[in-house]
Formats: C-alpha cells, sequence, structure tokens
C-alpha cells in the first residue's frame, strides 16, 4: 500500500472515529476479531491499531444502564441490544482489547 493511500485510509479511520465519539457510543467492535475498542480514548493511534482496521465494518455499542462493560471478565456472555427498538439481537462473548482495558 502505498504512502498516500495509507495516510488516506487513517484519516478516514480517524473521521470514523471521531464520529463515533459524537454519536455517543461507549465502544466499536471489531467484527472480524470480537475485540471490544473503548471510544474517547486520547490515544487512538496506539498499539490496538484502530487506525489501520476496517472502522467502517465496526460496530457502535453502549452501556446498558449503570454498570459497565468494563466490570466483566472476558469471555461474560452479554446480550446485545438494537439501539432503535430495544430488541436483542444477538449476544456477544466479551474480548477487551488490552490495549484500551489496561489492566
Amino acid at each position: 500500500m502505498s504512502n498516500l493511500k495509507l495516510v488516506g485510509k487513517r484519516l478516514k479511520n480517524l473521521r470514523l472515529y471521531q464520529e463515533a465519539q459524537q454519536i455517543g457510543f461507549d465502544y466499536i467492535l471489531n467484527p472480524d476479531t470480537g475485540e471490544l475498542h473503548l471510544v474517547g480514548l486520547d490515544n487512538f493511534w496506539g498499539s490496538h491499531n484502530l487506525a489501520d482496521a476496517d472502522i467502517s465494518s465496526f460496530i457502535g455499542l453502549n452501556d446498558i444502564g449503570t454498570i459497565p462493560v468494563e466490570v466483566f471478565r472476558d469471555g461474560k456472555i452479554l446480550p446485545v441490544y438494537d439501539l432503535d427498538t430495544g430488541e436483542i439481537i444477538g449476544e456477544y462473548a466479551l474480548n477487551k482489547c488490552s490495549y484500551c482495558f489496561k489492566k
């Protein structure tokens, strides 16, 4: 990939990430790896490779109620709800990005 294409991809990902922040998503989920990333971190460019991922395919998620996802351990099965209808659309086995969710 040429340097210009790489820079263009990273700028597009940064824009998409900022849009997720503006919408109010708490997390974005990589559907390919199942890895959950925090939204709103100051360091977009970290070792979790968001700058080079295909963020346009990521799914925006929110905490439900007052319990943040961070309190659960990896592997915990969590329900995923449609934000418009409130209907359960599936389950997700928690897989937190180790960069976003530093221990």
